[in-house]
């Protein structure tokens, strides 16, 4: 796909986390001029939240990484999604803090006061980390095509864009591809600890099926669901 990595930022979905009294007046100017929405976030639990119940592209934390707090929250960010860029901004300096940092693949970790060229470094790095991992468009089998930017489906002739729940249910199914998934564990998912009829998530499996084809979703009868590989 011939997309600008300038392009591909600005329709991203970036989270930044900070205490909401120490936001920096540094880094959110230089964020402002890539992307055009900021997801905010203040604590660690709210950050998760987010990531769970929406799709972020990019992080950026600027926490503080004094205890194991901060680790542990990367750590869960990777059970979620091994692959999103993360830049760490802090005033940590301790060397066993960035080792285990860097185990976690993140994209970069800046120490303060933010150097405005590394952190334009970093998300240019991280444009091309989406690139390369195929995070655009995703080629389902001859037929379908995923866009992760545009949350579009193409469908033979046809092009569907996906509501936010569609895409959250499709991105699991094709990151588990060739795997039955299990009702339960589709349901913690897609909606933690909340109770869901058995009707309303066979109306969203229904309307996805509609616009991915309905043979494109395996269905095992009281087990779970999956997309298989032609």
């Amino acid at each position: 796909m011939n997309i600008s990595r300038k392009n591909l930022l600005e329709k991203s979905n970036i989270l930044y986390l900070s205490p909401s009294d120490k936001i920096c007046k540094t880094s959110v100017p230089i964020l402002k001029l890539f992307f055009n929405k900021i997801i905010y976030s203040d604590t660690i639990d709210n950050a998760l939240k987010k990531i769970n119940n929406g799709i972020i592209d990019i992080l950026v934390s600027e926490i503080d990484f004094y205890n194991s707090s901060g680790i542990n929250f990367i750590k869960t960010i990777r059970k979620i999604n091994n692959n999103i860029p993360i830049i760490i901004i802090t005033n940590n300096k301790k060397t066993n803090i960035l080792i285990e940092a860097i185990k976690l693949n993140i994209t970069e970790y800046i120490i303060k006061p933010t150097d405005v060229n590394i952190l334009i470094k970093a998300l240019n790095e991280s444009s091309k980390i989406l690139l390369n991992n195929g995070d655009i468009i995703n080629k389902i089998n001859n037929n379908l095509y995923y866009n992760y930017l545009d949350k579009t489906i193409k469908y033979k002739e046809s092009e569907n864009k996906l509501t936010k729940n569609e895409a959250k249910l499709f991105e699991l199914l094709i990151s588990k591809k060739d795997k039955i998934i299990k009702i339960e564990d589709i349901k913690k998912y897609m909606w933690a600890n909340k109770e869901l009829s058995e009707s309303a998530m066979k109306t969203l499996f229904n309307r996805l099926s509609k616009k991915v084809g309905k043979e494109t979703i395996t269905n095992s009868f009281g087990v779970g669901y999956g997309i298989y590989s032609e």
